[in-house]
Formats: structure tokens, C-alpha cells, sequence
């Protein structure tokens, strides 16, 4: 059984991954960002890029604002393991050199990050752990220990955390893309299931949950044609422990830069907006898309 297991877990990392069985063929996630002030989510392409090596991919971008300074933190994958890293941005797009925040044994994605009172904490992806575990800060952004399981028993996908109408919300899924809710009445009290997880409603998210204006978004995944081939912002109209509702006012495809053919997540604050491109590549186009020296990098210097 535990020989079972560990083959899911590798299959599942090549299917959330989009891994392409030629080896001379991946994906290559990279990073996107653009400054708040102005942006306009129709006009996804004035970017600046945050590239990553070569053999390497950066997806997930997680914003958080902290100090006066903004954070990245992200998935930054060897195509054998997912560790979290982050990089902070200045005012001119400027990016500081990648940093390792969390590395566990299993692989990591979605870093969500959050701050609560004084304590700042994470929810990673923590897929072959069957769990969704809550991360503090202990010495932000570099360490960080395990406070306490909040989910278990599934194999979950992309979790976010946040607090709405007096109840923390816990939103992720499951291996077939479900939705799933659970909700407390404190951050470490007992997580109850959402009834609307027995719909099995398609829902994975694709990044936090944040207000605009009075309007609560969540980024959804679309997967019509392949795993996290494109997005949909999506408002929450309700949502209380008996109800949840929400609708669709905005799709996102991958069609902002040339060649891709997925971004999958997209994250805003009150400086930046983040989001991530994908193109399927061959060992002999790593280079074109990569960058050994970390610089912000305009959309013209990588796309020809």
C-alpha cells in the first residue's frame, strides 16, 4: 500500500506539473509582475518578468506586503522537487536575489502567505502529506515551523486561507479539481466541512481570495483544455457556513505573451500584481527563457 502511494504522489507531481513524458519537453513556468497603480486586467502583457534558471521553473506567486516592503514567495521546482523561495520587489520592479523560505521533505507549491494579529503564517501545498498544514513564522521570511494540521485525510491541492463574516475559510480542492470548503470560528480551532463539498463543483483555486472595491474575488483555474491552461476571476456573493455562490466576471487565457499555453495563478495587494505564464519547451529553448542573473526583465528582452 505504501509502495501505492508513492507512485500516486510522483504520478500526481507529473499531471499537476503538466510534465511532459519527453524528457526533451517541460513546462517552464516563470513570473509576471506589474505595479498596481493603473493596471488594468485587460492589458496583461506590460510586464516584467522574473525569470528563472535554467532547469528550473518559478510558478505560484504569492504577494505579501509586510514592513513596508513586498514579497514574492513562490514555487521554485527542479522538475524533482518543490521547494518555496522568495525574492522582494522595490518601486522600480527591481527583484532581489531568490532566497529559500521553506523546504520540507515532500514537495511544496502555493505559498500562501497571511498575516493574523501579530503572527505571520503560511499554507503551502503539502500534496503527499494528505493534509493541509498551518506554517508560522518564526523568523520571517526564512523560518518557519508546523503550528498544527487543519485538514487531513485527502490529497489536497492549493489551499488559501482567510477571514470573512467573523469565521476563517479554508478553500482548496481535491485530485479531480473539487472545491472544498471548510470554515472555524478560530485559527486553531476545529476546521468543519462546508456542505457544499458534497456537490463536487469544479473549483481549484488559482490564487488568494481578496476584495475589490466591495466585491470579494477568488481566481479560479480554468482547465477546459488541460491543467491550468487559463483563469477566471470569480466574485463571492455568498458565503456562510449552510451557503456558498459565487459567478464568473472575467477570464483570464493564456494569450499575454507569445508561445504560452497555461498560466494558472494570479495574486494582487494594494502595490502589485502578480501572475504566471507557461510554455512548453524543449531542452534547447531553456536558455531563451531563462536568466542566470536575476534583473527585472521586460517583456521584449525574452520574447523575440
Amino acid at each position: 500500500m505504501n509502495r501505492f502511494f508513492i507512485v500516486l504522489f510522483f504520478l500526481s507531481v507529473l499531471i499537476c506539473h503538466d510534465i511532459y513524458s519527453d524528457s526533451t519537453r517541460y513546462s517552464k513556468y516563470f513570473i509576471a509582475v506589474q505595479k498596481k497603480e493603473g493596471f488594468d486586467i485587460t492589458q496583461l502583457a506590460s510586464f516584467t518578468g522574473l525569470l528563472p534558471p535554467q532547469k528550473r521553473m518559478y510558478a505560484d506567486p504569492m504577494l505579501f506586503y509586510y514592513n513596508g516592503i513586498n514579497y514574492i514567495f513562490f514555487e521554485d521546482y527542479d522538475y524533482n522537487k518543490g521547494t518555496i523561495s522568495y525574492v522582494t520587489v522595490d518601486d522600480n520592479l527591481e527583484f532581489s536575489e531568490p532566497r529559500l523560505a521553506l523546504e520540507l521533505p515532500c514537495h511544496l507549491s502555493f505559498p500562501h502567505v497571511f498575516q493574523e494579529g501579530e503572527q505571520i503564517y503560511m499554507t503551502p501545498e503539502t500534496y503527499a502529506y494528505k493534509e493541509v498544514g498551518l506554517y508560522q513564522a518564526v523568523d520571517f521570511p526564512n523560518g518557519w515551523k508546523k503550528v498544527r494540521t487543519l485538514v487531513r485525510g485527502n490529497f489536497f491541492a492549493d489551499p488559501i486561507l482567510f477571514k470573512y463574516n467573523g469565521y476563517f475559510w479554508l478553500f482548496t480542492s481535491t485530485t479531480n479539481y473539487s472545491l472544498r470548503i471548510y470554515y472555524a470560528d478560530d485559527l486553531m480551532g476545529k476546521f468543519r466541512p462546508h456542505p457544499i463539498n458534497k456537490a463536487n463543483i469544479s473549483g481549484r483555486n488559482a490564487g488568494r481570495v481578496y476584495f475589490s472595491g466591495d466585491q470579494l474575488l477568488r481566481p479560479v483555474m480554468d482547465c477546459s483544455r488541460g491543467y491550468g491552461w487559463g483563469m477566471s476571476i470569480r466574485q463571492i456573493v455568498e458565503l456562510t457556513p449552510s451557503k456558498f455562490k459565487e459567478k464568473k466576471i472575467f477570464h483570464i487565457a493564456p494569450y499575454w505573451a507569445e508561445g504560452l499555453d497555461g498560466t494558472h495563478t494570479y495574486n494582487e495587494n494594494e502595490n502589485l500584481v502578480v501572475y504566471d505564464g507557461k510554455r512548453t519547451i524543449t531542452s534547447s529553448e531553456d536558455e531563451k527563457y531563462s536568466s542566470n542573473k536575476i534583473k527585472s526583465q521586460e517583456l521584449t528582452s525574452f520574447i523575440e
